[in-house]
């Protein structure tokens, strides 16, 4: 749950980043109260925060992400399911019926099984794909090692059942033995062939690549480092928000994810162009300690931060959150 990759120093400049921005807040606006709800691709959100997908939340609750994805729906937000599960999607979206929910797919080296878990995750009531693209390797997780971290070996029940899956895969350490590691623009072309729900892209960095995804026409892009758990000595996530929703305005829908801890980070991000942001940590430490109770109190605590700071700020609503509201120092 805390680790990052190699010295985790993409870790720590994740939080950094968030600290050398500041909040230009207006005042004598006639404010009263403040709306955070929002629309996302068809789906009515109670918060512009979303539960980002996250590998193997079995390991801190026996609800695992059916607990996760419970919670966010209390909170009345989205949940994305991981393809790294400890429950099948099929779980996850019986629990949470008519309640928001995506599911993140990593791409598979065999085309049936991608082919299997797209159709699964529409059948099941899906609305939208997640695309990974910034794990064509899993990273070096020194904390890990250390720490001679393995998975428990009850967690054997991933979201990926299927009989051409790889045999004994649990989690993502052994997932990542599928997982395509030349993926290319082919692939997200093949992806959006093959499903009739919109496929959006995670991991999404450089400003280019932004821009291509716009010219193919990605539904959305999710801005993220994947936590500071990939690429080591990397910058953070938050410093190549701006750059990429300027690229990309009005072309697809940008979202964001990677060290997002306060509500101030939330509004941070909003401002610097993010419809909405992806929590992920926070959630599975409610989730340790509550269950579904405790991921909804996480969702619900940042709400409440993200009303005080657009009162204190002077704006009404997430779309009136627009750049002049921070500066970098």
């Amino acid at each position: 749950m805390a680790g990052g990759a190699g010295s985790e120093l993409t870790l720590r400049a994740n939080r950094e980043a968030f600290q050398k921005i500041t909040i230009v807040p207006r005042v004598l606006t006639g404010i009263k109260r403040v709306d955070t709800s929002i629309d996302l691709l068809g789906q009515r959100l109670s918060m512009p925060i979303y539960v980002t997908p996250m590998a193997n939340h079995g390991v801190v609750h026996p609800l695992a992400e059916v607990g996760s994805a419970q919670g966010a729906k209390k909170a009345g937000t989205l949940f994305i399911a991981p393809t790294g599960s400890s429950k099948t999607m099929e779980e996850v979206a019986t629990s949470i019926q008519e309640s928001p929910r995506w599911f993140q797919l990593y791409f598979n080296k065999d085309p049936e099984v991608n082919k299997q878990l797209l159709q699964r995750a529409e059948t099941a009531g899906y609305s939208a794909i997640v695309l990974t693209v910034d794990l064509p390797v899993l990273g070096i997780r020194d904390r890990n090692v250390r720490n001679s971290f393995s998975l428990p070996k009850d967690l054997n029940r991933p979201s990926v059942q299927s009989e051409r899956f790889i045999a004994g895969t649990r989690g993502l350490q052994s997932l990542t033995a599928g997982i395509k590691d030349d993926l290319s623009w082919d692939d997200y072309e093949w992806a959006r062939e093959h499903t009739s729900i919109p496929v959006i892209i995670k991991g999404i960095l450089s400003p280019d690549d932004a821009e291509e995804a716009a010219r193919r026409k990605v539904s959305a892009i999710i801005v993220s480092n994947h936590g500071g758990r990939q690429l080591d000595t990397g910058f953070g996530a938050i410093e190549a928000l701006r750059p990429i929703a300027d690229r990309v305005r009005g072309k697809t829908r940008v979202l964001f994810d990677s060290g997002i801890r306060r509500g101030t980070d939330v509004f941070k991000a909003l401002a610097l162009g993010a419809e909405a942001v992806g929590v992920g940590r926070p959630v599975l430490w409610g989730l340790a300690l509550y269950g579904a109770d405790g991921v909804a109190g996480v969702l619900e605590h940042l709400r409440a931060e993200l009303v005080n700071v657009m009162r204190l700020a002077g704006v009404a609503r997430p779309a009136d959150i627009t750049p002049e509201y921070v500066k970098a120092v």
